[in-house]
């Protein structure tokens, strides 16, 4: 009997345990059949959106942390302009510019080309810009034709026999002088040749004269030619010059330019000008050309260099130019060619980021428009009870003024009244709030107790003006005298009114 006891309850806690078990189970697995397409959606889609990034992330155009922009000799204005740039850059920036001196556009021609620098500036008619983009053109390079004061050089010809420097020999000072001085006849036979920078004529008195193209603004050549030891000569054919090569155009030297009275020039002085370029490698990227372009043109350079070529300026006499296509966007934003070019280019390269995207932000446009209704439903909930609150108020306020007789304590109330008719207008702002019958109840209830409140104040004042007999009347009303009645009694015992002549008076 104890055996078969023993069993009983093991069956019975077996079955007490398998019962609850069951139901449970099968929830689980219909919870999971339900939910099941929605989580490998979402699994996959998170999938393809963390490809796309990281594959947008690995070939997107980035600035690199560090670039290298060489410019020229140390006191020349390359160098100045080099020195600013990569101020401006490293401020404005989380890259850092490095400045690298040179001897000239020849030099940082080579530079570009190995790929030992980023970007260079170099003169625009010097050296072979194929292979390069230009970014920018900066400032105006005049041709300087420089001679010793005592001399009697006045014409470009007259240097036929002397000796002239003609600048460093990897520097395009030094490809503008050959080529100025082709123009005016002059071969390397006819002269003597000195190939060194310009700030070595005084340092050699046998050399009567340099030719040296550089900006208006070079210290170099500020130094020189404020000694007052040397003169310039006008170049007599700039206008042919200009028209024969698309690099060059004329432009005049003012005669104060360069101090009063230190150069011995009574006119304005007639030459030739090339620019000044900012290029990088074919290969560099926008997002360095769309930052350079910042911060030449829209940062404060223009303030140290006041010859920065003007956008206007570049769209005149510099357009022909092969710019890279983020430059030719920013001189010509009306030629949507390149951009629309561009967007094209980027939409075929990132098609697949904007696949995943377009689900990310309908996932997240649904999400955020949830999140929209449930805010809309709260507010719309707290500004109901607040409307009740209100209501409350203006009902208190109705019991109160039923019981009052008082003119200040009822301007008080109509005062309370309209208070809390303008924090309801001003709070209360839901349109579905705005249009519900509670909120028109409400402002009706309002409009009919400020109602109330003036026609019970109109009537104390009108109570209290008859019943003072201190008051003074109007100007306006004339005092009149009572009407004397006399009275008649009729048989039936009625008394009637009678005037003076015994007349019953009508009414």
């Amino acid at each position: 009997m104890e055996a078969d006891h023993s069993k009983k309850n093991r069956q019975t806690q077996h079955s007490k345990r398998k019962r609850p078990r069951q139901p449970t189970i099968k929830k689980d697995v219909t919870i999971s059949k339900e939910s099941r397409p929605r989580i490998w959606m979402a699994w996959s889609m998170g999938v393809m959106i963390a490809i796309s990034v990281i594959g947008w992330y690995a070939t997107m155009d980035r600035i690199p942390a560090q670039l290298k922009l060489v410019t020229g000799e140390d006191g020349g204005l390359y160098h100045q302009v080099g020195d600013l740039l990569g101020d401006i850059w490293n401020k404005h920036t989380e890259s850092n510019l490095e400045i690298v001196s040179s001897t000239g556009s020849g030099e940082n021609r080579s530079a570009l080309m190995h790929h030992d620098v980023d970007l260079a500036i170099l003169q625009g008619d010097a050296v072979s810009l194929d292979g390069f983009s230009i970014i920018a053109p900066l400032y105006p390079e005049l041709v300087h034709v420089i001679v010793r004061k005592e001399s009697d050089i006045h014409r470009v010809q007259d240097l036929k026999g002397h000796q002239i420097l003609i600048g460093s020999p990897h520097s395009g000072m030094r490809s503008t002088a050959k080529e100025i001085l082709s123009y005016h006849g002059l071969t390397d036979d006819t002269f003597q040749a000195h190939e060194m920078y310009f700030t070595e004529l005084d340092q050699h008195p046998e050399i009567d004269g340099a030719i040296v193209t550089a900006g208006m603004m070079n210290p170099d050549l500020k130094k020189l030619l404020n000694t007052g030891d040397y003169r310039l000569i006008p170049i007599e054919y700039a206008e042919a010059i200009a028209m024969q090569n698309s690099f060059f155009i004329q432009m005049k030297i003012p005669k104060a330019l360069y101090g009063f009275g230190t150069v011995p020039t009574d006119v304005d002085c007639i030459t030739v000008a090339t620019t000044s370029l900012l290029v990088g490698r074919e290969d560099i990227g926008s997002a360095v050309v769309d930052e350079l372009l910042n911060c030449v043109f829209q940062q404060s350079l223009w303030m140290h260099l006041p010859t920065l070529h003007s956008t206007d300026d570049i769209l005149r006499d510099w357009s022909k130019l092969r710019y890279h296509p983020r430059a030719h966007q920013f001189f010509n934003p009306s030629d949507r060619v390149g951009h629309m070019a561009n967007i094209m280019e980027s939409l075929a390269a990132f098609k697949e980021l904007a696949v995943a995207l377009v689900a990310g932000l309908y996932l997240l446009w649904d999400r955020w428009k949830r999140i929209q209704e449930k805010d809309v439903e709260r507010r719309m909930l707290l500004e109901k009870d607040k409307l009740d609150v209100l209501l409350t108020k203006t009902l208190n306020i109705e019991r109160s003024q039923m019981e009052s007789n008082s003119i200040p304590e009822l301007r008080g109330m109509l005062d309370k009244v309209t208070r809390i008719k303008l924090q309801a207008l001003d709070e209360l702002t839901h349109e579905a709030l705005r249009g519900d019958r509670i909120f028109l109840i409400f402002l009706t209830q309002c409009a009919n107790l400020i109602t109330k409140i003036q026609a019970k104040i109109t009537q104390l004042n009108i109570e209290e003006a008859g019943f003072d007999h201190h008051a003074v009347p109007p100007a306006s009303f004339k005092k009149r005298k009572p009407r004397r009645t006399n009275t008649n009694t009729s048989k039936n015992g009625i008394s009637t009114p009678t005037s003076k002549k015994g007349t019953v008076e009508e009414c």
